[in-house]
């Protein structure tokens, strides 16, 4: 299929992981260096001594010109809604774009808008421990034309897929996995409409369709999509009073499980169905997830002082992703932190999961207090900082003994820190220093 991108003017857009990985790959694949243009908005990049000889155009003007290109590969950051790129989409092309075209081993695709990491770890390490050749590529911090090797006889690759990724791609795959779908990135994908139409792009051309049955039932993807089984509480994979199911027989229990939360028996039903699919003896799984320990940032306990509890849940960034917190801990959360950074977000579910469970003190970083603060009802205890050492002093001075503090977003907080890690990194290191 590269030989469709040969003798061919090609734009790439921006020159981060994804730029760099494509621009390799395309090279080494003989595409010729003179027929490569390097799009980017910073005019102070340093190119890698490999790509000196490419074309670039900077600065304000690096989308003005792309009717002039044959094919246009776009970073996963840029969105496709943007007028210029959308005036040009049928010559879009991506990194995943490119993979899909290229590479035909068994790919397993999985997308949700929250579960989707636990779910695709979780799948990788069962397959694995079946002794099966796989691969796992992560979401988009690991471009996939980089990361993996494409002469290689993989008995299957594990892709965790944004839906920036899944925007008008065009796919075959071996099975596809599809999970909640809750407003998010809507500032990228301009409404909620084009949001979820991207996620469930995923069924699409797939041999095998999974879905969270809620899902299901939200979209009616049965009616519309082929070979789709579904999987909670409904039909054929389910889990019932501490029990996994297939088609209404026991396969085990969840006694043993490290994966404590109750949706994390979502993302084991997930996998259960790839044990079925691909004859791996149920008992493997089971084994495994007695080991198996949750991704961290996701409600991972890092401290106790004074027989307060706090917990890491930075990688909730989304309100819905909190409510399933507040759903685990209950009225035991006594003090909770919040952002806000404007991706069109709706509190109102949030806000009375608050008052359902009595939460008493409620830190907000910015900007939670323009649109968080003025939905609350009733009278909280709270304190409005951008300070992390100032809002854990807080959090110890009001939280109840025997409580929990935890840190759960609700949004991300690129306001002040750049990425949940280092916003993980800040709480961990200021909770641990009460000794």
């Amino acid at each position: 299929m590269l030989e469709n991108y040969k003798n061919k003017k090609i734009a790439v857009i921006w020159y981060g992981k994804e730029g760099k990985s494509t621009i390799d790959f395309l090279i080494k694949n003989n595409i010729d260096i003179e027929n490569i243009y390097l799009l980017d908005w910073k005019n102070d990049l340093i190119l890698e001594e490999k790509h000196n000889w490419i074309n670039t155009v900077f600065w304000n003007k690096y989308l003005d010109n792309l009717d002039f290109f044959d094919i246009i590969i776009k970073s996963p950051w840029t969105s496709y809604y943007n007028e210029k790129i959308f005036a040009v989409k049928e010559k879009l092309s991506s990194g995943m774009q490119i993979f899909f075209e290229n590479y035909k081993w068994k790919v397993i695709c999985i997308t949700g808008t929250k579960g989707k990491s636990t779910t695709s770890s979780l799948v990788y390490e069962i397959l694995k421990k079946a002794w099966f050749n796989t691969i796992f590529l992560w979401n988009i911090w690991n471009p996939v034309l980089s990361s993996l090797d494409f002469s290689a006889n993989y008995d299957f690759v594990v892709l965790e897929m944004s839906s920036y990724m899944l925007e008008w791609l065009k796919k075959e795959n071996f099975i596809s996995v599809l999970w909640n779908i809750y407003p998010d990135h809507l500032d990228w994908h301009k409404n909620f409409e084009n949001y979820s139409n991207a996620k469930i792009n995923i069924l699409n051309w797939s041999e095998i369709n999974l879905v969270f049955d809620e899902t299901d039932d939200k979209f009616q993807l049965e009616k519309k999509y082929k070979n789709i089984k579904t999987f909670w509480k409904n039909w054929y994979y389910k889990f019932v009073k501490n029990n996994f199911y297939i088609n209404n027989k026991i396969i085990f229990d969840d006694r043993e499980i490290k994966l404590i939360w109750e949706h994390n028996r979502y993302n084991i039903l997930v996998s259960l169905r790839i044990c079925d699919i691909v004859w791996i003896d149920f008992l493997l799984l089971k084994e495994l997830i007695k080991e198996f320990n949750p991704l961290p940032h996701r409600m991972e306990f890092i401290w106790t002082f004074k027989w307060i509890e706090f917990y890491d849940d930075a990688i909730s960034t989304t309100p819905e992703s909190t409510i399933a917190s507040l759903n685990t801990f209950k009225e035991k959360i006594w003090t909770i932190f919040l952002w806000w950074l404007d991706r069109w977000y709706e509190f109102q579910s949030l806000i009375k999961k608050l008052e359902e469970f009595n939460i008493k003190n409620i830190v907000l970083f910015p900007d939670s207090w323009k649109k968080i603060k003025q939905l609350l009802d009733k009278t909280y205890n709270f304190i409005e900082t951008s300070d992390m050492e100032e809002a854990v002093d807080f959090a110890y001075k009001y939280t109840e003994t025997g409580k929990i503090c935890l840190l759960s977003c609700a949004s991300p907080s690129y306001s002040i820190w750049k990425n949940f890690e280092e916003k993980w990194d800040l709480f961990k290191k200021i909770v641990q220093s009460y000794k």
